[in-house]
């Protein structure tokens, strides 16, 4: 089943999206959502819980750019 949302979680911290990251997003269908680390699995938890397509891309929150 193909995901309709990626959640990536960026870390302690949101971090911006390089316009090629969030252009090749796009391009599969998926809509991206960039939050920090433990809001995106709050977000992943509550979405997959609800049965919606959705996947994760997640830092740990100790990972600093």
């Amino acid at each position: 089943q193909l995901k309709e949302i990626l959640i990536l979680g960026c870390g302690r911290h949101i971090q911006p999206i390089s316009p090629e990251l969030h252009k090749f997003i796009q391009s599969t269908g998926m809509k991206l959502e960039a939050v920090d680390s433990r809001n995106a699995a709050s977000t992943y938890n509550i979405l997959n819980e609800e049965g919606r397509p959705v996947a994760a891309a997640l830092l740990p929150c100790g990972v600093t750019s």
